[in-house]
């Protein structure tokens, strides 16, 4: 039978064994289905998403152009236009009413479908096995068939029949309002009326993992999930304003406010004249305070941010992380996977009073060889030593790893497991060895608290069970007995044992190994005096055998280093938490140069070594008065659990720090929501993943500062077109505001910029270089100054836009006296804000044309003033010499911007008519020297600040 006529057609999965549910969707529960007919099962089923759960809808992204205040005001001016007649103003104004709707929908629709897919890339993963391997696929890629992995911390990506289970528990509390996990089975569950929650054999899409571990065959997916038929659509959280748009937004109100203020002082000034030309520059000096394209550009700018991290590995979840990224002031690490390449390798051996073992190979290599001082062992030499073999038992037994085929790749499980796996058979000694002969009854997982994993074998051979066990060093407290000449002895000594032992622990982890001690014991129901089916961890757990130390080796990535250097140069402390043993991940620390010798230079920009290494035990014991008076927050925590972790983020907060932290697990997710940016591990748990702000698809620590320099970059480019668009329009705030003081012989005011004119240079002008300059490329120093945590409006910033616009204001107020008192007439005419009186008003309107001309240069000019705030326009850091034609996109802006407005000059009809202004010739002297001066005055002013701020700037 087809498995498309079935899958999701109501069949009674629950009731039928695993062997026949399988036949039916024609897949294999050891190899899973085969990769080439997994196309066209996608194209028959289509993705394994909830419809309505993702897709953008172009009417509500075109609808959100007209409903921001700004825009509102733009139509507000357009229809007191028509309302007064004067449609070639009224015309100019829906033209730039519907080319800023047009610009902003084509940006913000590509926007939000750039974060739909990331979104989707980001979305929760199943761990499938096809062909024989295992690989971890988007959630939408599931296919009825599918042989899907579950582990603890899972979402359950579809509905699925269950084929193996060890202690699985799931909260299905969604679905069956059950507020305790349900323990799953494997057996068909017979009866016509079984509900949701009595099918214990079964899985549903959207629950989540609680304990244990199991896989399953998915039998439905999409629409036809249990989740699916009960809603037609499930709509994700919303992404709402991020904290600089809405202080941006803030500015923008307070920016109207001044704008109705200065409404009132053109009718003040006029006598309270309300005729058309007075009405028209009321509203266009409204306008020309309101930097129009800021809320656009920003949003422009973000999105492609989430674009180029995207493409480097990080996955933005939230947007806030973009601004958050830049505030950052500690980094909280994993170790292993992040900072290290986590291809675990065992490397040593340690049998209780024997010498240390080295084992030979490297990452999933399944060949190598057992050493003993410089000496080779043979397989049987080694086999033949009770302790060693039954160490290789453990090895393959007590582990959840599958070696399909290593020399391809084909390895799947944790890192750890996966080493331990790999060095059973090196010696001929893995898993499917075991398969005939014990048989696997309890699994009793590793946590965060226990620190240890346990399994329970039946012996097939025998009436009895073996446990093994493995873990930290508290597995020692477990162990009653040692192996000598082949027998199990009490221990004699169990200080000395300890001692012994703990000696061994240290000299193995100061190597940079992580340390596992290796346990087991056979017992019975008589001994245990109750049923197998009633054995507890506790009554498993005790009276060990002790059977050695394995050294596993983590190797730290060759970039790691480089990264941690790149945080401390940036000022950015680096904060290893990891489970290892104290000289373990001491020895990792040193080598990654987390942990540093102390500086020889009092100015050296390296943090200073205090208290370097801390014990989750002795931090945790700390009150948090006792950890505030630390004077430095340690930079390792060894034997760190997720309560550790949460400590960290809050004593960090307490001290006003901005604390990145990365997290894995399902444990992890307080802390990662704790943590001013969460940074979730692509291969990690999706309760992590959901829990975060980005997610790395390389779990490279190197990433993380990539992501940081990136975060940083947008932020400086923020802040330069902020600083250019408000700069440029105090500038036209304080001619049109001086302006009035211009008036004709009826003692009305004439106006230095017409309406149109003003509308020209905040849209045609502006906005074009203040796109350039959020792409700007990032400064060689953005990774060398310490992270900014003052907020977007410092006092820098606000001082810049008011000398800018002062020295533009200034110098354009200078060009229109020369123009109408020095070189003309000084007539400044009769109703000279109208195209009524030409013959009278033409000094006034060449004088239009000056201004118009000299301000556009100066904006323009002003955009490459943006490029660094400090730096001279002279040399390479301001943007000048070789830099000059770097942002390909300024150059063009400024050059296009530069021509536009000289045929507005000279069209007829164009110019008198719309721009109310007249042919230049002589004039163009002043246009350049005003234009020249204000790169000097710009130099000069940036001279200044140099000689008074010596720290570096982006």
């Amino acid at each position: 039978m087809n498995g498309a006529n079935v899958s999701g057609s109501g069949m009674d999965w629950h009731a039928l064994p695993v062997g026949e549910v399988a036949h039916v969707l024609q897949t294999h529960v050891d190899r899973g289905l085969k990769e080439a007919n997994v196309a066209e099962l996608q194209t028959k089923f289509g993705p394994n998403e909830l419809k309505g759960q993702r897709g953008v809808n172009p009417w509500r992204v075109l609808l959100g152009q007209f409903t921001n205040g700004l825009t509102v005001i733009l139509v507000l001016a357009a229809a007191v236009s028509y309302a007064v007649q004067d449609y070639a103003e009224g015309g100019v104004l829906a033209f730039v009413i519907i080319f800023n709707a047009a610009v902003g929908f084509v940006q913000e629709y590509r926007a939000e479908k750039t974060m739909d897919a990331l979104r989707r890339m980001a979305s929760p993963t199943a761990k499938v096995i096809r062909d024989g391997g295992l690989s971890r696929i988007s959630s939408p890629g599931v296919v009825p068939g599918d042989i899907i992995v579950f582990e603890v911390g899972d979402v359950v990506p579809a509905d699925c029949r269950l084929i193996e289970v060890l202690n699985l528990e799931v909260d299905e509390a969604m679905l069956t309002g059950e507020s305790l996990p349900v323990a799953k089975a494997v057996e068909p569950i017979k009866g016509d009326n079984a509900s949701l929650g009595d099918r214990l054999n079964m899985v549903y899409s959207s629950t989540t993992l609680t304990k244990g571990r199991g896989r399953g065959i998915a039998v439905a997916t999409g629409m036809n999930t249990e989740i699916g038929k009960i809603t037609k659509s499930i709509a994700e959280t919303a992404t709402g304003s991020t904290p600089m748009q809405k202080r941006l937004n803030f500015m923008a109100y307070i920016l109207f406010a001044i704008s109705l203020l200065l409404a009132v002082v053109v009718f003040a000034v006029n006598e309270f004249d309300f005729s058309t030309d007075i009405i028209l520059y009321a509203v266009s000096l409204s306008i020309a305070v309101i930097p129009e394209g800021l809320i656009a550009v920003i949003t422009i700018v973000m999105a492609l941010g989430v674009r180029r991290m995207a493409s480097q590995r990080a996955l933005v979840r939230k947007l806030v992380a973009l601004e958050s990224l830049q505030a950052v002031t500690n980094i909280c690490s994993d170790k292993t996977g992040t900072l290290t390449q986590g291809k675990m390798t065992v490397t040593s051996i340690w049998l209780s009073g024997s010498d240390q073992f080295s084992v030979t190979g490297d990452g999933w290599n399944t060949t190598g060889e057992v050493m003993v001082r410089d000496r080779v062992l043979g397989s049987q030499e080694v086999l033949s030593d009770v302790r060693f073999r039954l160490l290789l038992e453990c090895s393959a037994l007590c582990n959840t790893a599958n070696i399909v085929e290593a020399s391809e790749g084909k390895v799947w499980g944790d890192p750890t497991e996966i080493a331990l796996q790999v060095l059973a058979y090196k010696l001929q000694m893995g898993k499917p060895t075991f398969r005939q002969l014990k048989e696997p009854v309890t699994e009793y997982p590793f946590s965060s608290a226990t620190k240890r994993m346990s399994m329970l074998y039946r012996d097939v051979g025998r009436d009895a069970f073996e446990v093994y066990t493995k873990g930290a060093e508290n597995v020692l407290e477990l162990c009653d007995k040692v192996i000598e000449n082949g027998s199990e002895v009490e221990i004699a000594s169990r200080d000395e044992f300890l001692r012994s032992v703990q000696d061994q622990i240290q000299v193995v982890a100061k190597q940079g190994l992580r340390v596992l001690v290796v346990a087991y014991r056979t017992v019975n129901e008589s001994q245990m005096g109750k049923s197998v089916t009633k054995w507890e961890r506790k009554d498993v757990e005790n009276s060990l055998v002790f059977l050695g130390l394995v050294g596993i080796r983590d190797t730290p990535r060759q970039e790691s280093k480089l990264a941690v250097d790149q945080c401390y140069q940036a000022g950015i402390i680096v904060h290893m938490l990891t489970g290892d043993h104290h000289d373990t991940a001491l020895a990792i620390a040193k080598e990654v140069g987390i942990i540093r010798p102390a500086p020889n230079r009092a100015d050296e920009s390296v943090v200073p070594m205090f208290n370097p290494v801390m014990t989750a035990p002795e931090f945790d014991a700390m009150s948090e008065a006792e950890i505030d008076n630390l004077e430095e927050l340690p930079l390792v925590i060894a034997r760190c659990t997720p309560a550790t972790k949460v400590r960290m983020i809050e004593a960090l907060h307490r001290r006003r720090k901005f604390a990145a932290m990365t997290g894995d697990g399902v444990n992890d997710a307080p802390s990662l929501k704790k943590a001013d940016v969460g940074i979730a591990m692509g291969a990690g748990s999706d309760v992590a993943k959901q829990s975060s702000e980005i997610v790395l698809t390389d779990n490279n620590f190197a990433t993380i500062v990539m992501a940081v320099s990136e975060g940083r970059r947008i932020f400086s480019n923020i802040r330069k077109f902020v600083l250019h668009l408000i700069s440029t329009n105090v500038g036209e705030v304080i001619v049109l505001i001086i302006g009035l003081a211009f008036k004709d012989r009826s003692g009305l005011s004439v106006f230095p910029l017409a309406p149109v004119q003003i509308l020209y240079m905040n849209m045609v002008t502006s906005t074009p270089p203040a796109m350039a300059l959020g792409v700007e490329a990032a400064s060689r120093h953005v990774m060398s100054v310490p992270p900014h945590t003052k907020g977007l409006f410092g006092k820098e910033l606000l001082a810049d836009m008011m000398a800018y616009g002062i020295i533009m204001g200034g110098l354009i107020l200078t060009d229109f006296v020369l123009v109408i008192y020095a070189f003309g007439d000084g007539n400044l005419g009769l109703m000279c804000n109208s195209d009524r009186n030409l013959f009278e008003c033409n000094t006034v309107f060449r004088a239009r044309s000056t201004i118009l001309i000299a301000f556009t240069w100066m904006m323009l000019l002003h955009a490459y003033n943006c490029r660094n705030l400090r730096a001279s326009l002279f040399t390479k850091d301001g943007g000048g010499a070789s830099k000059i034609f770097t942002n390909r996109l300024l150059v063009v802006s400024v050059f296009v911007g530069a021509i536009m407005p000289i045929p507005t000059v000279y069209i007829p009809t164009l110019n008198t008519k719309v721009f109310k202004q007249q042919t230049i010739s002589w004039e163009w002297g002043i246009i350049i020297v005003s234009v020249v001066a204000f790169f000097f005055c710009s130099e000069f002013y940036k001279y200044c600040k140099r000689r008074v701020m010596t720290t570096h700037h982006i």
